[in-house]
């Protein structure tokens, strides 16, 4: 019984630190795209203010997120996205064969670089959860390497979609195909939609240091970036930089009111985990000592 208390501890805390090291997130490259609903003025899981959501923005999945709740090294980051093809369609035939077209929409390399397809920058506002499946579930093996999610990608962004700031007619085509291949670029938030609106940066003012979401943090920019929201649970407690945005001041809807409820709970209940799992490991090396 007390050997299995130890290994749950222990277990917490190797979780901890795996969790503290996660975020490897490049600077560009290849993803995977889907939608989601997320309602207008909703405070997520970054705390980015409730107004962000008027303009284009997204979550990421946990690997690429950085954290596996609350706020993470992405947050506040700004991407520009890019439509490829989707992920069944298959490439033109070759005139004057029969090779199939495959099922969907497919942008050749040259449009792609031209930068002729559709494409929108977003702010990453919230996390993709990692648990199921197919799309949210990259994650890091223990022997190193990473293992992608349904399409073999480690970078999967989650758009907010239907949304404000982001056209009925952002998806090409006379249905919704779900998934799209894109490829993202980090770019500078002064490029993004809500940049010239005060009101839409930084964090929510109610929940103060359990939200993190700087304007432009790097590698797009220059703010500080959030750490991994398990670090600020650690022995030695790494502090988020202030991101609260005092124009939100009062203004938490009921989404806000529960999510900052929800982040005290497991806040006050991971603080007491962790206390107990360190007197288990001071009580163990005392008696073995």
């Amino acid at each position: 019984m007390l050997g299995s208390l130890y290994r749950a501890q222990w277990l917490m805390l190797v979780c901890l630190f795996a969790a503290a090291h996660a975020f490897d997130l490049a600077s560009s490259g290849y993803a995977s795209l889907t939608h989601y609903d997320l309602p207008s003025n909703y405070v997520a899981s970054c705390g980015c203010v409730g107004r962000s959501t008027f303009y284009p923005t997204a979550a990421l999945n946990r690997y690429a997120y950085g954290s596996n709740t609350s706020f993470g090294p992405s947050c506040g980051s700004c991407f520009e996205l890019r439509l490829v093809s989707t992920p069944l369609a298959l490439p033109p035939p070759t005139p004057g064969t029969n090779e199939p077209w495959g099922d969907g929409i497919y942008y050749t390399p040259q449009q792609v670089s031209s930068g002729s397809t559709p494409n929108l920058v977003v702010k990453i506002i919230d996390l993709c959860p990692g648990v199921g499946g197919p799309w949210c579930n990259a994650t890091r093996l223990e022997n190193g390497t990473v293992q992608g999610n349904s399409l073999g990608f480690d970078v999967h962004f989650d758009l907010a979609w239907p949304a404000k700031g982001i056209s009925k007619g952002f998806f090409p085509g006379d249905h919704d195909y779900g998934a799209w291949n894109v490829t993202y670029d980090a770019v500078s938030c002064e490029r993004w939609a809500g940049w010239k609106d005060k009101a839409a940066l930084g964090s929510d003012w109610d929940q103060q240091s359990s939200a993190c979401c700087p304007n432009n943090p790097v590698p797009s920019g220059q703010d500080q970036t959030c750490p991994p929201y398990y670090d600020t649970l650690a022995p030695t407690r790494a502090v988020p930089p202030n991101t609260s945005n005092v124009l939100s001041k009062g203004k938490s809807n009921a989404a806000t009111s529960m999510l900052t409820s929800n982040v005290r709970i497991y806040l006050a209940t991971a603080i007491a985990l962790l206390s107990a799992a360190l007197l288990c490991v001071s009580a163990a090396t005392f008696t073995f000592v």
